[in-house]
C-alpha cells in the first residue's frame, strides 16, 4: 500500500518584526502589519498549492510551530489575525478537499506555565483537524497509551515538542524512551509515519524515534528544507523567519510512502517577491562616519533599492559592517547610521526598504550593535551560536594558551543563560553537565 502526504512546518503565524521597520504600513488595513502579513500570505499559499496537487495527497502533516508565540522570548499569545488565519485557511482546505490535516505542537506557540494549548481551540474550531499537544503527550506517557491517529491509508505517531530539561528535572528521560519503544510502535503492515519537532543541535530530537522503523519521519524545528536521513526530512519554514534564511530554499514537501521502502520526497519551492538581504560591508581604517554612510547608500543603489516605495517589493535588510576605522568611533558611526535609518524608513524615503538592521563588528574593539535589533534575531543567536562565535574568534588575534573550544562553550552558555534557555548559575560544573 502506498500513501501520499504533504509535509509542512514552522509557519510561525504572528511573526511581527518590530524594530528597524518602516512605521504605519499595513499588510491588511488596521489588522496586520506589512511584514507580519507575509507569513499569513505564505500560509494561505501553502494550502492553495497543496489543494492543486495532481495526484492529490491523502494527508497533510504540520510538524510544529504553527504560531510564533508564545515562546521563551515572548510570552504573549499570537495576534488575533494569526489565529483567525489558521482557522479560516484550515477550515476552507478541509471542507473543499476532504483531506485531513494533523498539526503537532512545537516550541513556539507553547505556553510554559499553563496546562492549555492554542491548538485546543483550533481543534474545536476546525472539523477534520487532528492536533497533538504537549499536554496530550504528557497524558499519553502518564497513562501508558500511544499518541497516534489512524487514517484510511496510514498510521501517524505524534511527538510534540518537549524540552529535555523538563524530562531530566522530572527524572522521566528513561520513562519517555520506554514509552516510545513500548507504545509508539507500528502494529499493522501498512505505511506508518511519525511527526516530531526537534533538532540534534539543542538535543530536542530524541534518538528512540529513529529506532521504531517508521516509513517516514516528518521533522520540524530546523528552518532549512533538508534531509536528516533517508526516511526523515525537515520541511523547513515556508517564509524567511530569520535574516540568515535568505539563502535557504523555502516551500513544503510532497512525500510518496510505501511500506518497507525509502520514501520519495519531492521538494516544492516558493518564489518570493520581497527581497530579504543579509550581507556584509567592509570598513577600512580611513573610513569616516560619513564615508561609511556613503558605502551603505552605494550598496542600496547596487541592489536596486533606489526606487519608489512599493509595499509588495520593499526589502528587508540586515547588514554587518566589518572592520575598524581609526577616524570614527563606534559611537560616531552608530549615530550616523541611526540618522541614515530614520531617512531610509521615512514616509518620503528615496529607498524601497521596509526594514533596516545593522551590526557594527569592529576588530580589536567591543562590538557595537544597533539598538534596533529585531525580535527574530534573538532566537537566531541561541539557535546557532557556535558558528557565529567561532566566526567572530577567527577575526581576532588570540593567545595560543587559550582553548577556542572552551571559549566558544562559555560564550554559548552565556547567551543561553541570558535569554532564559538555561536556568540557575553558570559555573564550571554547569558547563560540564551540559556536555554530558
Amino acid at each position: 500500500m502506498t500513501v501520499r502526504i504533504a509535509h509542512i512546518s514552522d509557519t510561525h503565524l504572528g511573526s511581527r518584526p518590530r524594530d528597524g521597520v518602516r512605521h504605519n504600513i499595513w499588510g491588511q488595513e488596521m489588522k496586520a502589519q506589512l511584514l507580519e502579513n507575509d507569513f499569513y500570505e505564505r500560509f494561505t499559499e501553502v494550502f492553495e498549492r497543496i489543494a492543486a496537487l495532481d495526484p492529490p495527497v491523502d494527508l497533510v502533516v504540520h510538524s510544529g510551530d504553527l504560531y510564533n508565540s508564545p515562546w521563551e522570548g515572548n510570552p504573549s499569545q499570537p495576534p488575533v489575525v494569526a489565529q483567525i488565519t489558521a482557522i479560516e485557511v484550515l477550515q476552507q482546505f478541509i471542507q473543499n478537499t476532504g483531506i485531513p490535516v494533523v498539526v503537532i505542537e512545537g516550541n513556539h506557540g507553547l505556553f510554559r506555565l499553563y496546562e492549555v494549548s492554542l491548538l485546543d481551540s483550533l481543534r474545536l474550531s476546525v472539523p477534520g483537524l487532528k492536533v497533538a499537544t504537549q499536554q496530550d503527550l504528557k497524558e499519553a506517557i502518564r497513562e501508558g497509551k500511544p499518541l497516534e491517529f489512524s487514517f484510511e491509508k496510514v498510521d501517524v505517531f505524534c511527538f510534540p515538542f518537549i524540552d529535555p530539561a523538563v524530562l531530566r528535572s522530572s527524572e522521566l528521560m528513561s520513562t519517555f524512551d520506554d514509552w516510545i519503544t513500548t507504545h509508539q510502535g507500528r502494529d499493522r503492515l501498512r505505511p506508518a509515519i511519525a511527526i516530531a519537532h526537534g533538532m540534534d543541535l539543542d538535543h530536542t530530537l530524541y534518538k528512540s524515534i529513529f529506532s521504531m522503523n517508521y516509513d517516514y519521519i516528518a521533522l520540524g524545528h530546523d528552518h532549512r528544507q533538508i534531509r536528516h536521513s533517508p526516511k526523515a526530512w525537515y520541511a523547513g519554514s515556508p517564509e524567511r523567519w530569520r535574516f540568515d534564511e535568505a539563502r535557504h530554499e523555502k516551500g513544503f514537501l510532497v512525500v510518496d510512502i510505501k511500506t518497507g521502502e525509502d520514501p520519495i520526497v519531492s521538494p516544492q519551492k516558493f518564489e518570493f517577491i520581497r527581497p530579504v538581504l543579509n550581507d556584509k560591508i567592509a570598513i577600512s581604517e580611513d573610513d569616516t562616519a560619513d564615508s561609511i554612510v556613503e558605502k551603505m547608500e552605494s550598496w542600496f543603489a547596487e541592489k536596486g533599492l533606489s526606487v519608489a516605495w512599493d509595499p509588495k517589493t520593499a526589502a528587508r535588510i540586515r547588514l554587518v559592517l566589518e572592520g575598524h576605522s581609526k577616524r570614527a568611533s563606534s559611537f560616531d558611526v552608530g549615530v550616523a547610521l541611526e540618522t541614515l535609518r530614520l531617512r531610509v524608513l521615512s514616509q518620503d524615503s528615496p529607498y524601497n526598504i521596509a526594514q533596516l538592521i545593522w551590526i557594527l563588528r569592529e576588530t580589536g574593539d567591543a562590538e557595537f550593535t544597533s539598538a534596533s535589533y529585531p525580535e527574530i534575531e534573538s532566537e537566531y543567536l541561541i539557535e546557532d551560536p557556535e558558528e557565529d562565535f567561532k566566526n567572530y574568534l577567527a577575526t581576532l588575534e588570540i593567545d595560543k594558551s587559550f582553548d577556542t573550544e572552551i571559549l566558544t562553550k562559555i560564550a554559548v552558555a552565556s547567551l543561553e543563560y541570558a535569554v532564559g534557555k538555561r536556568s540557575g548559575k553558570m559555573t564550571a560544573q554547569s558547563l560540564t553537565e551540559a556536555e554530558e
